[in-house]
């Protein structure tokens, strides 16, 4: 009897931890092949507009929107030139109780405001931006979050890559730290994960020929994707939502190395761990909800939808480290030796991860309070099951008010 117990246990620990082992295992191949650039010859013209959801973004929106026109979008005072498709910012303050929609106007956007306690979530002021672009004659749409930093080439490389055909892609998408971060930070080992999942894992399934997936912040679309796939997404995770109904409607996301999105990390404390509950179980209720369409794309033969399902299903890190020293304890040759290659895969996916970003040296110094951040994560569990049972509303996540 106990002998099939422990095998039984030894193949739900196997079950549990294969797909984040899958997914790195991919990414770790993938970014083995150098990133596809997208030419700047134009194969048909795109008027683009950045849409800019915002719920009570007063300290950040003007920043975002400044370094949006720094990076090419023309402010709302100014007129195009004739026959020029230049592209705008569109502001959603979607009912804000601050001076969002003014300072926004003021910066040089195209403000919209709902006002309409009854459109809850990102994913409806996501379809009321579209909808007031296209009504200006956008025909595709880039989202930055309000509290974000465009880099000044954001413009014109998703131009260029929609311009060549592409019908949806994510920028690169990273968390700014000050300059003056320590090595021994908890902000540091935030980053460096945040930076393994939303640029070393969707580079390296962009690189094996897999949609690079969706993060909320620095994706564009094109008109016709949206007519074909409508952003019905509105869960706490719109994006990881809505890139699971792209996959299995046969639209690939394409990766966008060399431009991007920053963002400034958020302060460590309980908003963070409640804003980080709220998306862990957003992602599990939608990995539960989407698993059927992949499965279906799947069988029809959409091998990216496997690749989807894979990432949506994969473990925090943290959490996967936790369920290999468990795994560890079960008397089983096999699971042993599957922990072993396991383990050498994080260990390269933390050097990549580590080496992609701006300084490799402070980053991998700061996993020495990987296990302090181990046991946060396992006393996180309760907040984030009680978000999987839940509809989750949007919020504004907490941060300093950002530096000039």
């Amino acid at each position: 009897m106990l002998y099939w117990t422990t095998r039984i246990l030894a193949l739900a620990m196997a079950a549990l931890l294969a797909p984040l082992f899958i997914d790195i295992a991919v990414a770790l191949v993938g970014n083995l092949r150098r990133p596809r650039r997208w030419p700047a010859a134009a194969a048909c013209p795109v008027c683009l507009a950045v849409v800019v959801p915002a719920h009570n973004e007063e300290p950040c929106v003007a920043r975002t929107v400044h370094s949006l026109i720094a990076a090419g979008c023309l402010p709302s005072a100014l007129a195009a030139p004739p026959g020029v498709l230049v592209p705008r910012v569109f502001v959603v303050a979607h009912n804000c109780t601050d001076a969002t929609a003014q300072l926004a106007a003021e910066a040089g956007a195209i403000v919209g405001e709902i006002h309409d306690l009854s459109l809850q979530g990102k994913g409806a002021a996501l379809r009321f931006g579209f909808q007031q672009a296209a009504a200006c004659g956008a025909n595709a749409f880039l989202v930055v979050d309000a509290d974000s930093v465009a880099t000044p080439n954001l413009i014109a490389a998703v131009t260029d890559a929609l311009a060549a055909g592409v019908e949806a892609l994510q920028c690169r998408y990273e968390l700014e730290l000050p300059a003056s971060t320590p090595a021994f930070s908890r902000d540091r080992l935030r980053a460096l994960a945040f930076r393994g999942i939303n640029v070393l894992r969707a580079r390296g399934r962009a690189g094996m020929g897999l949609s690079a997936g969706i993060f909320g912040n620095g994706f564009a679309l094109t008109a016709a994707a949206l007519d074909r796939v409508p952003f019905a997404a509105d869960s706490i995770c719109e994006d990881m939502e809505y890139h699971g109904k792209l996959v299995a409607a046969g639209i690939s996301v394409q990766w966008i190395e060399d431009a991007g999105v920053w963002t400034e990390v958020s302060p460590s404390g309980a908003v963070q761990a409640q804003q980080e509950a709220r998306w862990e179980g957003g992602r599990l209720r939608v990995a539960v909800l989407s698993t059927p369409s992949l499965l279906a794309a799947a069988w029809r033969g959409n091998l990216r939808a496997l690749g989807a399902l894979f990432e949506f299903w994969s473990l925090p890190t943290a959490r996967a480290v936790l369920g290999l020293l468990l795994a560890a304890l079960l008397p089983v040759f096999w699971l042993r030796a599957f922990i072993a290659v396991y383990v050498l895969l994080l260990v390269l996916y933390v050097v990549q991860a580590a080496r992609l970003g701006q300084d490799p040296g402070r980053d991998l110094a700061a996993l020495c309070l990987a296990p302090l951040h181990i046991l946060w994560k396992v006393a996180m569990i309760p907040m984030v099951l009680l978000h999987t049972r839940r509809h989750t509303p949007w919020a504004r996540t907490g941060r300093e008010v950002p530096r000039p």
